[in-house]
């Protein structure tokens, strides 16, 4: 897999187009908890928000770092990520894959006599990919980011969905304009 990627940021199609150095998205979340395995009867789904930057070290290879927030059902979830981003551009367009490692903090809001809830950090892996549609020159939509969580919290793990959308806006550049 490291050969894709490695072999993907070489590409030779790529030698006119100019791309973004650093991204910053932004927006709304939904989460798809996998709460029977702290307890819950049913999978919780859970709203709230995803914000990340990504800087392209190359015109296909970035570093993300992602962070996201959860609410509801009694439960608040929170992550923080990082990892190897690939992204494959187009002229108005792009996707991108991407694989995250990082840490998650679990709350689950359980009145009791002597405290108020529980809370759990554990680790987080997790990997993903979406489509950003460019809007204006410094601003896309992302139509839609996919991501695949397993996480480990209360002494148990957990597989988790989050869906996303929202705006992400460019800085700087790298290569250069087409010719025409």
């Amino acid at each position: 897999m490291v050969c894709f990627f490695f072999l993907g940021s070489m590409s030779a199609s790529l030698d006119a187009q100019q791309v973004p150095r650093f991204d910053v998205f932004g927006g709304y979340s939904d989460r798809l908890f996998d709460a029977p395995s702290i307890g819950y009867p049913n999978y919780s789904n859970l709203y709230g928000w995803n914000f990340d930057g990504t800087w392209h070290i190359t015109m296909k290879l970035g570093v993300t770092v992602d962070s996201s927030g959860h609410y509801g059902s009694g439960l608040n979830l929170w992550d923080y990520m990082i990892g190897p981003q690939y992204t494959h551009h187009r002229d108005k367009s792009e996707f991108y894959a991407n694989f995250l490692f990082g840490k998650t903090q679990n709350r689950a809001n359980i009145q009791q006599l002597t405290r108020s809830g529980f809370e759990s950090v554990g680790r987080s892996l997790g990997g993903g990919g979406g489509f950003d549609y460019h809007w204006k020159p410094r601003i896309s939509i992302r139509v839609l980011q996919v991501d695949y969580f397993h996480t480990a919290t209360f002494k148990a793990h957990q597989n988790d969905l989050r869906f996303s959308t929202g705006l992400v806006f460019h800085f700087g550049h790298m290569g250069h304009l087409r010719k025409l």
